[in-house]
């Protein structure tokens, strides 16, 4: 699915928006009140140019790290007019959007129970793994789903994480 964002640019704006890399960034639309006299020359700093249609412009910014820039000029019976910039800051995904619990205690007495990754992208997660100390699988999934330590003995395991291409490793310690 495409979403496509419209913000209308008067010429004479400096401004900024930000996004972050955990994500994909949609298309984004860059748009500046349109007059029939005026040619429109767009330049962005890096990035696809989807389409351009006069005063309408589609990007796909890039996932990379970075600080980067629309401009738009425009050109009326022949002279040099207005010249807009807009920037666009991505910024790195930050691991504190996930929380990985150090310990759990599947004992019975109702209280961390299992095993579960927690955040603001735990639901984002594409696939973990659960190893234990001679790096024999004990538990896998293709989501964040709750381990519960079935069959296993106490000790220290250590969690393999994918989400968008990246990959996390932490370790568990399991309490009986």
């Amino acid at each position: 699915m495409r979403w496509l964002i419209y913000i209308l640019l008067p010429l004479q704006l400096l401004s900024q928006e930000t996004y972050d890399n955990c994500l994909d960034i949609p298309p984004q639309a860059y748009e500046v009140s349109y007059d029939t006299d005026k040619e429109y020359y767009w330049w962005v700093s890096a990035g696809d140019i989807l389409s351009t249609n006069n005063n309408t412009l589609i990007v796909q910014w890039p996932d990379s790290v970075g600080v980067y820039t629309v401009r738009v000029s425009t050109i009326r019976f022949g002279c040099l007019g207005d010249t807009s910039y807009y920037r666009v800051k991505i910024e790195d995904c930050d691991i504190a959007q996930l929380f990985f619990p150090n310990s759990f205690t599947p004992n019975g007495d109702g209280k961390n129970e299992v095993y579960s990754i927690r955040g603001k992208l735990a639901d984002r997660i594409k696939y973990m793994c659960i190893y234990n100390r001679w790096g024999e699988r004990v538990f896998e999934a293709d989501s964040n789903k709750p381990w519960d330590g079935d069959n296993c003995q106490t000790g220290v395991y250590t969690i393999r994480v994918f989400l968008n291409n990246q990959g996390f490793v932490q370790s568990i310690t399991l309490v009986r």
